[in-house]
């Protein structure tokens, strides 16, 4: 109290508190501040005695509390996934302090980007890794969390060092995925930084203003800049020729070696296997779909593999023998990879268009089409090829600006316009109406290029070349992975199906050694086919996105960290939990199936249970499997079954309502595989419906007539409805057969001839002992019924017939008599009938009778022809 009372007599010696007048607002306002702390601490004072015991007493059960506690540890280390991090953690900073600089060309931005790398698939990998076993940890440690204080208190030690060790478990755990996800954040923060930067450059760099080829003096700068450039060019070209001079002996020997090597090549069976590969027999009018696909695969890869390995080989062996200027040499690189890629061009042509050999085609064109175009692709490849060779020798002569300009803006003018001419062969051709609906998907692309077309050619002559000629070269290019697209298509579809049928060694393999069936095994060449398809689609667009400054490793990233997880909404989607859950549950479907085969094959049929019971074994092993893949499959995904549990019970009621039938029908299915009032080969009879029972499912039981139909019943019905089951606990059954006999026949004799039919046929039981019984004195006959049993009702059911026909012969033989029915018919008021006949017939008569006739003699005649029908 006395230290509070300080501050106050301080702020008083030092001035008047409440009138000087040299007092700021600002030091009024902190001294009243200061004596209301002082009146508050005043209070809290005089309250000190009275709360002190409290005091205490809270502060002892703190430090109970702090004894029964677990004690703390820190958090476990990783050292292994540490230093991954550290190390994805100083590339970063490197990437960081590159980017920082205001002006990166684009073959840093390149290398920044490589070494980038797979940093956020990795990180996002690491995180997907630890993921489940940080929840596992997280739930051990709820587990082991006492309830109250006094489970806290009467906890054993070691219990608490366990969640103390879990605890710090979980905190490391926790600790290196924050950093994983903060790293791959991190990492794809750049990358797209990178990305922006990148595309931005690509941006400038096409757009990029220069002179107009439209402008004449553009042409006579280019022409007063001539003779001094072709002068500095001769004089670079002797170097070369110097420097190759100077090496002869060399040189010599290397191309000494190449030609050799080629000959070699050409005289090796590979070259006869090519070149059968590559041939196309004309005559062949319907050739199968793979061998048009592999054929024009081989064309194709023949005209790229041969100019590239002969460049390559011709390439390296003159760098290695040394005779290549280095600045030759820069110019040698395009000028080789120029003609690879016309080679390239011009056979992937020949492959898809088939000139002359319409039954090879791949595409929907017409023969004229497809003979104009082949010119058209020729010469648009000579163009690239000497547009490359050209602007690698001008640059290397260090020739001026114009030049290039100019070069690259004819062979744009001249793309584009080769373009149009291969568009109006095709526009030309595509008029047939027979060929539209072939080609319609294709037509869709022809306007585009049109407008692209035009672009290459008006685009130079407006000032922008580079970007005429990236249009030019885009329509080459595109149209190069378009026929590519086409051609893999084909070919991953012809091959895989071909693949998986059952004359191959791959469906022979699959059907005898894994038992799958011939659908199945197409079933499964149909889906790989149809990923096949979506991964070649997905090559062919990152292909065409590459030169707009979109890299694959981008598009691959990005995908590569949506599948470790993503979130929408704030609920987290893994898909490489997802898919790993289905190969899980797959697995444990395909192990109950296994399973099931291996009780089927080997254990039921050891032991002494019936075709039913081993059948509602089936049943429930498969089910039972089904649901405990189900369950692993969801804690694989990382669901927790107790939100599962807590969704289904509020869908139960609506679920209830809805699928009410459904519910009944499955219940009433366990009920039957428990209960087992039938089982599977059965005779039952079902309402109007007799058969054997087939199968007996958890929704439905299928029961096959004597007609050969089947009868889908629902278990409900059966449940509660009546069912007559013959060979319910024991497969013998009574047949009886009723027969009527004449009056005039004896009895004994029916009987005796009735009990040798029985005891003659090989399907009547001897015990019990067939009997006759004498039933009824019928209207018509003696009524007997011969009684008898037989051994299966299912197998034996014909017996009743066969005894029939028996009973048939056997009373003809012994004069027993079988009547028909005996009706006497008895009429009354027969005077009434006798008078509506006479009346009948003199009617009859009157209108037969002559005209000339008296009526007296007509009626008299009626009189007596109707007393001599009475009489009679």
């Amino acid at each position: 109290m006395t230290s509070m009372r300080i501050p106050l007599r301080r702020a008083c010696a030092a001035g008047n508190l409440f009138g000087a007048p040299n007092l700021s607002a600002g030091a009024l306002f902190r001294l009243l501040l200061v004596a209301f702390l002082v009146a508050f601490s005043s209070v809290a004072v005089a309250q000190e005695s009275g709360a002190q015991p409290e005091a205490g007493a809270a502060t002892g059960a703190e430090a109970a509390s702090q004894a029964d506690a677990a004690p703390a540890l820190p958090p476990q280390a990783f050292p292994e996934e540490q230093a991954r991090i550290d190390a994805w953690r100083a590339t970063l900073e490197r990437v960081e302090r590159g980017l920082q600089a205001e002006r990166i060309d684009d073959v840093t931005l390149s290398d920044l980007r490589r070494q980038l790398g797979t940093i956020p698939m990795h990180a996002a990998g690491l995180k997907a890794k630890l993921q489940p076993r940080l929840q596992a940890v997280n739930q051990r440690v709820e587990q082991l969390k006492p309830a109250d204080e006094q489970a806290a208190r009467s906890q054993a030690e070691a219990i608490k060092l366990e969640h103390a060790q879990l605890q710090a478990e979980a905190a490391g755990l926790q600790a290196i995925v924050q950093q994983a996800d903060f790293i791959a954040l991190r990492a794809q923060q750049n990358i797209d930084i990178i990305g922006e930067r990148r595309r931005a450059l690509f941006t400038s760099s096409i757009l990029q203003r220069s002179q107009s080829l439209a402008d004449p003096s553009f042409w006579f700068d280019l022409a007063a800049a001539t003779p001094e450039t072709l002068a500095n060019q001769s004089g670079v070209v002797g170097h070369w020729f110097g420097a190759l001079i100077e090496r002869t002996g060399r040189s010599a020997a290397g191309v000494l070696v190449v030609v050799m090597g080629f000959a070699a090549f050409l005289l090796s069976p590979g070259r006869r296997w090519l070149t059968r590969r590559t041939s196309r027999d004309p005559s062949v009018l319907h050739p199968s779909g793979l061998a048009r696909a592999t054929a024009a695969a081989a064309i194709t890869l023949a005209n790229l593999l041969i100019p590239a390995i002969a460049f390559f080989v011709l390439y390296q062996a003159m760098s290695i023998l040394g005779v290549l200027p280095a600045d030759l040499a820069a110019v040698l690189r395009p000028v080789f990879f120029g003609l690879t890629f016309a080679s390239f061009f011009y056979g992937l042509s020949i492959a898809v268009l088939a000139p002359e050999r319409p039954s090879w085609r791949l595409v929907d064109v017409t023969d004229a089409a497809a003979e104009k175009l082949i010119p058209v692709i020729v010469a648009m490849a000579v163009i690239i090829a000497g547009g490359l060779a050209l602007d690698a020798f001008l640059k290397a002569t260090h020739a001026p600006l114009s030049f290039a300009v100019a070069a690259q803006g004819l062979g744009a003018v001249a793309l584009g316009i080769l373009a149009m001419i291969a568009l109006r062969f095709v526009a030309r051709e595509d008029d047939d109406e027979s060929q539209q609906g072939a080609s319609s998907a294709w037509r869709l692309l022809i306007p585009v290029t049109w407008a692209v077309a035009a672009l290459t050619v008006v685009a130079p002559l407006a000032g922008f070349v580079a970007f005429g000629r990236f249009a030019a070269l885009q329509i080459v290019f595109t149209t190069a992975v378009l026929m590519s697209l086409v051609l893999l298509l084909r070919l991953a579809d012809e091959a895989i199906s071909y693949g998986f049928s059952v004359q191959t060694r791959i469906g022979g393999f699959m059907r005898q050694a894994i038992g799958f069936k011939p659908n199945t095994i197409s079933q499964i060449g149909v889906i790989l086919a149809g990923f096949a398809r979506l991964v070649v689609i997905m090559i062919a667009i990152m292909a065409l996105l590459a030169p707009w400054g979109i890299q694959s490793e981008d598009v691959v990233g990005t995908f590569a960290s949506a599948f470790f997880g993503f979130e929408i909404g704030g609920f987290a989607f893994s898909p490489s939990a997802i898919l790993g859950a289905i190969v899980v549950f797959i697995i444990v479907i395909v192990a109950t199936r296994g399973f099931q085969r291996w009780l089927d094959g080997r254990l039921l049929p050891q032991t002494s249970l019936d075709a039913g019971l081993r059948t509602s074994i089936h049943t429930g092993v498969g089910y039972v499997g089904a649901a405990i893949a189900g369950l692993v499959a969801f804690s694989y995904a990382g669901l927790n079954l107790q939100n599962v549990a807590i969704v289904a019970s509020a869908l139960s009621v609506g679920i209830g309502f809805g699928l009410q039938s459904i519910v009944n029908n499955f219940v009433s299915g366990i009920i039957l595989l428990a209960e087992r009032p039938f089982k599977v080969g059965d005779r039952i009879e079902v309402g109007q419906n007799m058969g054997i029972v087939q199968r007996v499912s958890v929704r439905a039981t299928q029961i096959q007539t004597f007609d050969n139909v089947t009868v889908i019943v629902p278990n409900a019905d059966l449940i509660s409805g009546q069912v007559v089951n013959w060979m319910h606990g024991d497969f013998s059954a009574r047949l009886k057969i009723p027969v009527g006999v004449s009056y005039d026949s004896d009895p004994e004799q029916v009987r005796r001839v009735l009990l040798e039919i029985a005891m003659d046929n090989p399907r009547v039981l001897k015990i019990p002992e067939p009997f006759v019984s004498f039933t009824d004195f019928g209207a018509d006959a003696l009524q007997f019924t011969l009684f008898c049993h037989v051994g299966n009702i299912n197998a034996d059911a014909g017996a009743a017939s066969d005894m029939r026909f028996e009973i048939a012969r056997r009373f003809r033989e012994e004069k027993i008599e079988m009547p028909f029915g005996q009706r006497e018919i008895h009429l009354r008021d027969l005077a009434s009938i006798e008078g509506l006949v006479r009346e009948l017939f003199d009617g009859r008569a009157a209108t037969s009778a002559p005209a000339s006739s008296q009526p007296g003699q007509t009626r008299a005649k009626r009189r007596k022809s109707a007393a001599e029908a009475a009489g009679e």
